[in-house]
């Protein structure tokens, strides 16, 4: 009798440590399942944001002259073009510098034209547009081909739209991006802060376990580029040290946070 109250009121510390281990175990699958997730995101959004400034950059509008003007006239066209709320910026370019434009871009093309006789291009006026009038682009250039009388419009409708679409899907991402990043912050914010009867405590190995877990996802995507032999090149256009930074700095807190919530 007296051995079965000792033997009750021994601590039993076996099992508390292979519980805490199984509880790191399954920490950081969890903290690698959110880990590889916004590895992804990440990815998508570099692609994005690089496929989107790419777009951005080829997309004009050309508005030849095919009235006879002088550079005065031009000049003040293109100042009161530049004043169109829906127009980001406005070059002028003169037939010279239009046929040293083509010489750079299609040598073959100049040289066909010279020998044709077409020894003069026609001057224009090379339009920008800001984001929010991409979409509604045949409208505006309809709208300015009537206001100024001797323009031809030329621009590619199909990239305006995928421009615009490409545009807004990138924005959404950003969006849901953040809401997911304030979802877990606030998240951590009430495990640290509610208030609980029982006695809980961080454990560095939660910490260690997120830091582990943020570089073994890092490590996976970079099995899945090795394979197409561009890892020197595409490895840093799918994402920046910075992120990869902040994302460690992210599982970290997540599975030190998660540590003491215990709860799975």
């Amino acid at each position: 009798m007296a051995r079965d109250l000792f033997e009750d009121n021994q601590p039993k510390t076996a099992p508390a440590e292979k519980s805490k281990l199984r509880l790191h175990r399954r920490l950081f699958l969890l903290v690698f399942a959110v880990a590889l997730l916004w590895q992804t995101l990440l990815m998508v959004q570099t692609r994005l944001e690089q496929y989107y400034s790419d777009m951005n950059r080829a997309f004009k509008v050309i508005l030849t002259v095919d009235m006879p003007a002088d550079n005065a006239t031009l000049a003040q066209m293109g100042e009161t073009l530049n004043q169109k709320a829906d127009i980001a910026s406005v070059k002028l370019f003169s037939s010279q510098d239009a046929l040293k434009v083509v010489q750079q871009q299609n040598p073959q093309l100049a040289q066909s034209l010279l020998l044709m006789g077409r020894n003069k291009m026609p001057a224009y006026f090379e339009l920008r547009l800001v984001p929010t009038a991409v979409r509604n682009v045949e409208p505006l250039i309809a709208n300015l081909t009537a206001e100024y009388k001797g323009l031809t419009a030329h621009y590619n409708n199909e990239h305006a739209q995928l421009l615009f679409t490409t545009g807004l899907c990138l924005k959404l991402l950003r969006l849901s991006m953040g809401l997911t990043l304030l979802v877990f912050l606030v998240f951590m914010f009430f495990v640290e802060a509610y208030p609980s009867k029982q006695t809980r405590t961080h454990f560095m190995g939660g910490m260690i376990s997120g830091i582990l877990a943020a570089l073994i996802a890092w490590g996976c995507f970079i099995l899945l580029i090795y394979p197409t032999g561009f890892l020197n090149d595409s490895l840093w256009t799918l994402t920046t040290p910075a992120q990869q930074i902040l994302l460690t700095v992210f599982c970290a807190i997540f599975g030190w946070t998660l540590s003491k919530w215990q709860k799975f």
